[in-house]
């Protein structure tokens, strides 16, 4: 199993601060840093990983997960083709049909998760052919000269779509490298896995399962660590009670945080002490995960970088 961590995005502007925690994830062990794709965030992603790319040398660098309809597929080969190369081949793109951005995009997307599969499959063309032309619904490119410069990983950077439901599932195994899924108890991992994997056949690859906790707490006592996480959890769990109600086993879904039961809560997010983290880990590495991804660690800080490294350190 390999690991990754995402960086603060709430620095009070310090991009030094946010460039450090990633040099001490790479040293702390971690595989991979992530960072989240939204306007409201103090720096934008691309930027971000620029930045992180030019002071790091191992570590690699996901948008996790990328607006997928928020750039147009052209300009969003351009940065990602940069990014490759000037990072010397470290990007892996996650990338999904976005959330929370709408009120900025400038314009209306009637069909996301259509226009996202659309714009992945025109990423591969830019990344791959010397001209593109396409003509549909959603883009309009006539003889349009690709990239002067493709990315360094042939044949592409790698790709995880952010998959929850059925639809994005099928993408991710007829466009993907890897699916993106958080916020479930292992139980429910395996099955999503033991599902993509039936579905899976006249593919020759295998597909990556990555597995993302947002957000994550480590403290020397567990019930501070759940204090940190609960508004945040309970927020999640309400918002996808439709979902994860009826696979959890229960009868209703939660309508306010406060509906939600402890025992959802416990079940489908990571926290407490180290010890506690870790044997939760090895769960979710026995369902069957390929990439587990701290993507919010609380408390914000280095301790707590730390405290996670050594987690880490015990699955090497």
């Amino acid at each position: 199993m390999k690991f990754g961590v995402g960086i603060p995005h709430e620095t009070g502007g310090d991009l030094n601060l946010v460039i450090d925690y990633a040099k001490k994830a790479e040293k702390g062990g971690f595989d991979f840093v992530v960072m989240a794709d939204h306007v409201f965030f103090e720096n934008e992603v691309f930027t971000t990983l620029t930045a992180i790319a030019t002071k790091t040398e191992r570590i690699r660098l996901i948008p996790f997960a990328l607006d997928g309809n928020r750039r147009d597929p052209a300009t969003l080969a351009h940065m990602t083709a940069t990014l490759d190369r000037l990072s010397g081949g470290r990007l892996t793109l996650g990338i999904g049909k976005g959330v929370w951005n709408e009120a900025y995009y400038g314009f209306e997307v009637r069909e996301p998760v259509s226009r996202m599969e659309e714009t992945i499959q025109l990423l591969k063309r830019f990344w791959a052919e010397d001209e593109v032309s396409h003509s549909s619904r959603f883009f309009k490119f006539n003889k349009a000269k690709s990239l002067k410069a493709k990315p360094l990983q042939e044949p592409h950077p790698p790709i995880w779509v952010a998959a929850f439901g059925e639809r994005m599932l099928g993408i991710a195994l007829s466009l993907g490298d890897g699916f993106i899924t958080q916020n479930m108890p292992p139980r429910l991992f395996k099955r999503s896995l033991e599902d993509i994997q039936a579905r899976k056949k006249g593919r020759d690859s295998a597909i990556e399962a990555v597995y993302g906790c947002m957000p994550f707490a480590i403290a020397e006592n567990r019930e501070d660590a759940r204090r940190l996480i609960e508004p945040s959890a309970r927020s999640f769990l309400v918002r996808h009670a439709r979902r994860l109600c009826p696979a959890l086993g229960y009868d209703e879904p939660w309508l306010k945080p406060e509906d939600v039961p402890r025992e959802a809560v416990d079940e489908c997010f990571v926290f407490g002490t180290s010890r506690d983290v870790e044997s939760r880990v090895e769960e979710y590495r026995k369902a069957g995960v390929s990439y587990f991804v701290f993507q919010q660690v609380l408390p914000l800080g280095f301790e707590s970088l730390e405290m996670l490294s050594e987690v880490v350190a015990r699955f090497r």
